[in-house]
Parts: structure tokens; sequence; C-alpha cells
């Protein structure tokens, strides 16, 4: 039986860039995958070379454990082989007999090298029929042989594992995610986390409203093991003082000026740790306060862009995100805030939330809970 001797590593966007961009991300890549490896004490050498990079080790974790670092659309455990068709056939054939297939295909590519793709599909083709008795069916074979050739060596392999796709992480800058007790802000941080950017993780206590911070804690901690070495920092603000003067006043406006007072801390704290932008688990319509005039209400003006990676995404897909990531248990029995009033506004007015703003003094009262807060590594 042979055993794959090499990791065959596909990357996407990064191939788009110009040349520093991409030997710069292609640079950051490499060094998320090494830490991995390091991590679950895989020995390995990696090289890079035409859009591609080669771990060499023949540890079965590798794939799978590579495939999970961002950046990455495929792995591969692959053969490697000199670029001689013998050698190129016989490996092709073991790989056949090791399966149960009756149906086959060769999936040829060439980058390089002198044997064409056209030569590797119908020599290789025929040898592996001849050896094994299977039929060729290029349409819906059960087994599917790849051939990948290099003008220095071959790789071949009939598995493709895939990626978590999107960017480096650490390619971008660095984001504060808003992050309560519930299902959707794990995921809006773990997607700004996939396109590249470092987070920091932003909690208002809400107790005895809420309490939420231990299942924050835990979702960090799982947040944690997707950062490739780097810590989370998590801000913990408490909010009461601001939910019980905003509930007592304007009951129906209590979640609008609540998250408009949380995004004030937000916008100040987000200084404090050079983060580019703020991050909501917001779906569009989601939940009554989440339509478009109190997402308005609650935002404009505020200087700082906010992110909301979730807006067009239905509940059952972030679901089941959530539990892709290992989130979802955690999140799932969350309960919701003893302050949100029965009927809450759901087309907040500009002019009334600026006033009502205004007549309780939120904006001093967001730089005195900032005063406040707490900040912990996970």
């Amino acid at each position: 039986m042979l055993d794959p001797d090499l990791v065959l590593v596909r990357y996407g966007e990064i191939t788009l860039k110009d040349r520093w961009t991409r030997g710069h991300w292609e640079k950051i890549l490499r060094s998320n995958i090494v830490f991995a490896l390091h991590e679950a004490g895989i020995e390995h050498q990696m090289s890079i070379a035409g859009g591609r990079i080669f771990v060499h080790t023949q540890d079965p974790r590798a794939p799978g454990l590579i495939a999970k670092v961002f950046g990455v659309v495929s792995t591969s455990p692959a053969y490697s082989v000199k670029p001689n068709m013998a050698e190129i056939s016989r490996v092709a054939v073991e790989i056949a007999r090791e399966t149960e297939a009756a149906s086959f295909a060769i999936r040829p590519r060439r980058s390089g090298g002198d044997i064409s793709s056209e030569d590797l599909g119908k020599v290789v083709g025929e040898i592996v029929k001849g050896s094994t008795g299977f039929r060729v069916d290029l349409t819906r074979p059960e087994l599917e042989i790849f051939i990948e050739a290099r003008s220095d060596r071959v790789m071949i392999f009939k598995e493709v594992i895939r990626g978590m796709g999107g960017l480096p992480l650490g390619s971008q800058s660095r984001m504060l995610a808003m992050i309560s007790g519930g299902i959707d802000s794990p995921v809006a941080a773990w997607m700004m986390m996939r396109r590249g950017s470092p987070i920091s993780l932003l909690h208002f206590d809400s107790r005895p409203y809420a309490d939420a911070i231990d299942k924050v804690r835990k979702v960090g901690e799982v947040l944690n093991r997707w950062t490739t070495g780097r810590r989370i920092t998590l801000i913990t603000v408490p909010n009461a003082r601001g939910i019980e003067a905003i509930s007592a006043r304007y009951p129906r406006a209590t979640c609008v000026l609540c998250r408009r007072l949380m995004y004030r801390v937000a916008v100040e704290v987000s200084k404090l740790e050079e983060a580019v932008g703020i991050v909501t688990g917001y779906s569009l319509g989601q939940v009554a306060s989440q339509t478009p005039e109190n997402i308005r209400a609650e935002q404009v003006g505020l200087k700082a862009p906010f992110y909301h990676p979730l807006i067009a995404m239905d509940k059952t897909e972030i679901t089941d995100l959530a539990r892709k990531i290992g989130t979802y248990q955690i999140s799932a029995e969350s309960q919701s805030c003893s302050a949100v009033p029965h009927k809450p506004m759901t087309r907040a007015k500009l002019e009334d939330i600026r006033a009502m703003e205004r007549e309780l003094k939120l904006k001093d009262l967001a730089l005195e809970l900032l005063d406040e807060r707490r900040i912990e590594k996970i």
C-alpha cells in the first residue's frame, strides 16, 4: 500500500494580486500553515512554486489540518514521482487497486515539463484499464485519478479536500467584533477572520438583564482555534446602567438607543485596539430591531465603518455556519435580554432618536462606561 508523501495545497484569490501583494500574502499563508502543523506536532518541509504550496510529510492528519487554514482553497494527499511515464503509471495503478471502483477517469493537468496532458490521459488511462479491468467513464466515474505534472515532479492523487477559502489571516487590518451570547455574532466575527482580519471581541455585560459572559468566553476560545497563534483580546463593558436609564425613559426605543450607546462605546474601543472597523451580527429583518430604519438610526453620524457580514443571510445559513465553526452548541440556548420591550420600535426616525440621545446624554454615558471596561486575553 502506498503512503502519500506530500500535501498539495491550493489557494485562489492570492494569485490574482500584483506581484508584491501576492508574495506578501503567500508568505503569511505559509507562516499560518507552519504554525498549524507545528501546534499539531507534524514534522514537514515546505516549498512553493507556480501557485501551489507543497508540504512534504507523511502524517495523515496534515491535509485536513491545512484545509482549515484561512486562504487555503483545497488540499490533496499526493504521491510525488519523477516525470517518468512508467513511474506515473505504476502509482496510478496502485491507487486504482486500493479501491473497489468499477469505473475511472484520469484527470491530467500540465504546468510544465515535456509530458503532455493528452499523453498523461491516454497512456496512463490505458495502463490502468489493462491492469485493473476498470472501464473508462469520463462523465461519472467512480474513481478519479488526478495527475498534476510539473517540470521536476509529478503529483498523483485521488482526493480533494475542500478548504476554508478566503484570505490568509493577517493579510487585512484588525476588526473589532461586537459579540453577544447569541448564534449570529460569533459567525460574523469568524467570517471577517476568513477574509483575513484578526479580531478583538467587545462584549457588553448586561447583567441582570442578560448574562452571557461565560458563553462569550467559551465562544472566544472556539474562535481562538482559528487564529493560527494570534491570541484574541476580549473587552467587556458593563451596560446595566445604560439599559436602566434608557428603558425607564423611552421603553419602546430601548433596543435602538441601547445599540446606539454600545456603538458609541465601540467606536472608542476600536481606537484603543487599532481596529479599522466594527463588526456586527446583524441579519436584515431577522428580528424586529434589525430593520433598515433602525440600523440607520443606530449608526448614522458615528465616525467608524460598520461591517455586517451576515446582513443578507437567513437563519438557517447562519446556523449551519455556526455548527461548522463550532460555536453553535455554546450559543444555541442563549437567553434574550429581559429589557427588550413587548413591542419594540421597528421604524426609528433619525430626528427622534437623536433628540432622545441628547436628552439622555448618551455621549457622556458612553465615555463613563468605557472607563469601566475590563480586558482579558483568550
